[in-house]
């Protein structure tokens, strides 16, 4: 990442179609880099349902602690380093999906509890998810999830893409996708859960959406113990979402075969 990327921009959600996703979702208003205690204030993820209600604490306060990440975010504390993009995009998921982020944190402490601090293959599952994610909200699952599974871009992208904006709508979940999305590269590519909604679900407005969206997304999760199997996740290359990256307005775009890669035989 460039110096000139790891600067402060009020702006930022102006920089390109992924990060505008962010835009009238929150008030990023400061002159300079937010402090813990600013991000607090505008970012308390205090929402009704969630199971931890926590905050975001210093450098100097989690070597305090003395424990790991997990086991400091498991006493409503997470840890957020000052004049950071990527603990920034984290505040503001945790901003957006409380409840979410609050059910991945009891599952890393299930593994910790049952199996010590080594990590687990469920347990590299959960933060994939946690750093890449993406939510694709739809009313008929079936049909995106089974494109997804079976690599069908063309009909994902070009076929369907009318789609898209209409009663498909993806959520950037993992915060590790905003922090690469400052300076987006060919090969950026999102790990995808499917969520059916109802048809109303596309009426609402974004914050709408997003308070309607967490706790499905943390019922699925929980009661479909999605990570206790392997590669619970569908690939989905960032930049071929209509309208969120100008080179795929043309259809020659889908030929890259090195980004939007065939399913592998079984």
């Amino acid at each position: 990442m460039t110096k000139e990327s790891l600067q402060w921009d009020a702006n930022i959600s102006s920089r390109n179609p992924i990060l505008a996703q962010l835009a009238g979702l929150m008030n990023l208003s400061w002159s300079q880099w937010p402090s813990i205690s600013q991000l607090n204030e505008r970012f308390n993820p205090a929402i009704s349902g969630a199971e931890l209600t926590v905050r975001f604490i210093d450098d100097a306060e989690f070597l305090a602690l003395n424990c790991y990440y997990e086991q400091a975010v498991a006493q409503a504390k997470v840890p957020t380093r000052y004049a950071n993009w990527h603990d920034f995009f984290g505040a503001i998921i945790w901003f957006l999906f409380p409840q979410t982020k609050s059910l991945l944190t009891r599952l890393h402490m299930e593994d910790i509890n049952a199996h010590g601090l080594k990590r687990t293959p469920r347990r590299d599952r959960i933060t994939h998810f946690d750093e890449c994610g993406l939510v694709l909200a739809v009313v008929n699952k079936e049909e995106a999830q089974t494109l997804l599974q079976h690599h069908q871009w063309h009909s994902l992208f070009i076929e369907q893409r009318a789609r898209f904006g209409q009663d498909w709508q993806p959520f950037i979940f993992g915060h590790a996708l905003y922090e690469q999305a400052l300076t987006p590269f060919i090969g950026l590519t999102a790990k995808c859960i499917v969520i059916e909604v109802e048809a109303d679900f596309f009426l609402l407005s974004r914050t709408e959406q997003y308070a309607q969206l967490d706790p499905l997304l943390a019922d699925n999760i929980d009661h479909s113990a999605l990570f206790d199997t392997p590669r619970p996740l569908l690939p989905l290359p960032l930049l071929g979402i209509p309208g969120w990256w100008p080179a795929n307005e043309d259809a020659t775009f889908y030929d890259n075969q090195d980004y939007f890669r065939p399913a592998r035989n079984r």
